[in-house]
């Protein structure tokens, strides 16, 4: 086959760009892996400063129009002629590139796939992660317009038509049903975690590190994390907290240590350049923190799991969270809003050896199912059902 995938963001580990959250790691595993089978792939996405318009990377043609996101977050920029420009130009590339399927990621993507895939007459295929409310969205944003503009963004892609639809979690799933999508048009198919990166990397362990991975943004609360780290060094003050990734949220989150007077005990590292450093920072942590209450699944979550660390998340209804964590058995599920709860249980695995050894087994033993080999075996079978139906 020859495939086109539209991602926004497509990362390049290469040039330390684009490493960011999960969305954008769905489709760099699965898209390797498609092309190692043999398939003819391409991939149309942003280009950052400092790449080139166009190159060859493991076999996949990529090819890099406008810019509709932040150079430094990833985060979606407010401003509107980036993005239509992003959209157009990239339709129009897809209809010239005559793909046999187009395989497009939420949100923006989808438009452009589905005008590329209707002029160039072939099958569309897209994933949504996850679907915001419109309180999620204005959340997200700290903005009502913005808020409001992603939200019908949202909204629209998902009633335009694709031929079928994969989401990662079925949390995810049942709101697209919500929204009027035919349940046999959709797919549940995972996350992955590369596995033999996790088997092969070994480091040092850090006696009592907590650690948290994921975008600096408002809906994942970092800040209940640092107040709640700042009681655990009441009764652990040997403890220490890093916190790797970057956003907007930074300034304030630093500020927040500073107030608290744990500065000396908190790491802010920033973006990292390749997923083998991610790597090193959850074998070396022994507890894994994630305080976000919008997740579609949480990458982060099995990436912790395949490092063999117990992992802390929040109970919120609807989030694919609930997918991945056993209460009890994995990890804790712990009420939104409440860092004295955060506080607790990480005093509890810290001082509990045996118990974070059980949990670490058990997550480890549970993501073992996922792995991206399978993951794109499965996404496969979707482009085959599309191509048959079309």
């Amino acid at each position: 086959m020859r495939i086109l995938y539209i991602t926004e963001i497509y990362p390049d580990p290469k040039r330390g760009i684009g490493v960011w959250g999960g969305g954008e790691r769905q489709f760099y595993e699965i898209s390797r892996r498609v092309a190692a089978k043999g398939h003819e792939v391409t991939v149309l996405t942003c280009r950052f400063p400092g790449q080139p318009a166009e190159e060859t990377v493991d076999g996949i043609k990529i090819y890099r129009v406008g810019l509709s996101r932040d150079p430094r977050t990833g985060g979606a920029r407010r401003t509107i002629w980036p993005i239509f420009y992003y959209i157009l130009k990239t339709a129009c590339q897809a209809a010239v590139l005559k793909p046999d399927l187009i395989h497009s990621n939420a949100y923006f993507p989808v438009f452009s796939g589905r005008i590329g895939s209707t002029l160039a007459r072939v099958p569309l295929v897209s994933t949504f992660h996850d679907v915001f409310t419109l309180k999620g969205w204005v959340d997200a944003q700290n903005s009502v317009g913005w808020g409001l503009l992603g939200y019908m963004a949202n909204f629209i892609s998902v009633r335009l038509r694709s031929d079928e639809i994969i989401t990662v979690s079925v949390q995810c799933q049942r709101k697209l049903i919500g929204l009027g999508v035919p349940v046999e048009k959709i797919t549940v198919i995972p996350n992955g975690v590369d596995l033999s990166l996790f088997d092969s990397t070994h480091v040092q362990k850090i006696p009592k590190q907590v650690l948290y991975v994921g975008r600096l943004v408002n809906y994942k609360h970092v800040d209940w994390l640092i107040t709640a780290f700042a009681e655990v060094l009441k009764e652990i003050p040997e403890a220490t907290l890093k916190i790797v990734g970057d956003g907007p949220e930074r300034g304030s989150l630093e500020a927040l240590v500073r107030k608290l007077s744990i500065a000396s005990k908190v790491v802010f590292t920033g973006l990292t350049p390749t997923y083998e450093a991610v790597v090193n920072f959850f074998k070396e942590s022994e507890v894994f923190v994630l305080p976000s209450t919008v997740e579609g699944e949480g990458i982060a979550i099995k990436e912790a799991m395949a490092a063999g660390l117990p992992v802390l998340a929040m109970n919120v209804p609807g989030s694919g969270v609930l997918s991945l964590v056993r209460d009890g058995e994995n990890g804790f599920l712990l009420e939104p809003g409440r860092p004295e709860l955060i506080a607790e249980k990480i005093i509890r695995l810290l001082r509990d050896e045996k118990l974070r050894e059980r949990m670490g087994m058990a997550g480890r033993k549970f993501v073992e199912k996922f792995d991206w080999n399978v993951i794109a075996e499965r996404t496969l079978e979707v482009y085959q059902k599309a191509l048959e139906g079309s």
